[in-house]
């Protein structure tokens, strides 16, 4: 079996009421990939949402001439031939973000042709991982806000995550919390800054909301610099959480070395796929470092916190209910667990 070609499109989703004034106009952006072969099966990859324009011309340009005509299955030689003949000096960027749309597509390929779920060529570890929801946006009066997430405890979520340094004084944002936290009663309770936040306004925020028991607090301060995650770490006993779209491996290694976070986030659609998405499970196992996905774009990560026995939680992002929309085929959400599919490859198809 052979590569015969790759087809990759940047799809701009316009966002619903939940997703209004939420990451700007690429919140709701993705690239998607087809990969097709000679024996006529062929793969579907997606990644997002920055810079899509330039991932698309990489996996459209170069990327097809380098992989046409090679085996599908060989996945870590065309990751290795890839990596040294367009990113020799390991840049991030669209390159990862072009591999990982390819390094699913490649997975799914082989999935079908070897006739199995993704997640069981991972390990098979689990048929099915909880779900948590990102329900609180910031478009959202206090009234919404602690409707939606009442509304998906009562879908069966493990639990509901609430974006914060979008711009109000940390005040409403400890109140916003409060709110939540008054109406769902001990159910966990998360917090997301989209790295919105400096150190000190994230302990000032984290000191406001300190007995409110937060599960954890996510993407915290700017850049996810590890040295202002480990200051904050050492002045908060609220567990920090952060990497849904780091795309360094070194990052990775890096931040668990530090131990500058209670819980990592890699994502596949960003990281460098599930291949990348493996090492890393390793590398928080390790650690002894639990493992939750962000992001969105849940479908890509299941097959390896399925798969992988150290594989956690996956977030259901309550804006990117549109981009769900645009896949014909997608792992279903049963009471509150993400199931993973019974068909071949990564059980996920998106429409023409």
């Amino acid at each position: 079996m052979r590569i015969t070609g790759l087809l990759a499109a940047a799809e701009h989703l316009k966002p619903a009421r939940a997703a209004d004034a939420y990451a700007g106009r690429e919140s709701l952006s993705f690239v998607r990939l087809r990969v097709d072969t000679d024996a006529g099966v062929f793969g579907e990859g997606l990644t997002g949402r920055f810079l899509s324009a330039q991932v698309v011309a990489l996996l459209n340009g170069e990327m097809a001439a380098a992989v046409t005509g090679q085996d599908p299955l060989a996945i870590e030689a065309l990751r290795g031939m890839l990596a040294k003949r367009l990113n020799p000096r390991g840049a991030t960027g669209p390159f990862v973000s072009a591999l990982s749309a390819l390094d699913l597509a490649l997975w799914d390929i082989k999935g079908k042709a070897l006739g199995l779920p993704v997640a069981r060529l991972l390990g098979g570890a689990r048929d099915s991982v909880p779900a948590y929801a990102t329900a609180g946006m910031p478009a959202f009066t206090v009234a919404e806000l602690v409707a939606a997430c009442e509304a998906a405890l009562a879908d069966g979520f493990a639990g509901v995550k609430v974006l914060v340094g979008t711009g109000r004084p940390l005040a409403e944002d400890a109140a916003r919390i409060r709110a939540v936290r008054g109406a769902i009663g001990d159910a966990p309770l998360m917090l997301d800054a989209n790295c919105g936040f400096t150190v000190a306004e994230a302990k000032r925020l984290a000191a406001m909301v300190a007995d409110c028991d937060i599960a954890f607090f996510e993407e915290p301060v700017r850049d996810n610099d590890i040295a202002s995650l480990l200051d904050l770490r050492r002045a908060t006993s609220i567990p920090l959480a952060s990497g849904q779209m780091m795309q360094s491996m070194a990052w990775f290694r890096d931040v668990l070395a530090a131990g500058a976070l209670d819980i990592l986030q890699p994502n596949a659609a960003f990281c460098g796929g599930l291949t990348a998405m493996l090492r890393i499970l390793a590398m928080a196992e390790a650690h002894g470092v639990p493992v939750t996905g962000a992001g969105g774009f849940e479908a890509a990560s299941l097959p390896a916190m399925a798969g992988h026995a150290h594989g956690g939680m996956l977030e259901v992002h309550g804006a990117h209910a549109a981009l769900r929309d645009r896949f014909a085929h997608h792992p279903p959400v049963e009471h509150g667990r993400i199931r993973v599919p019974e068909t071949p490859g990564l059980g996920f198809g998106l429409r023409p």
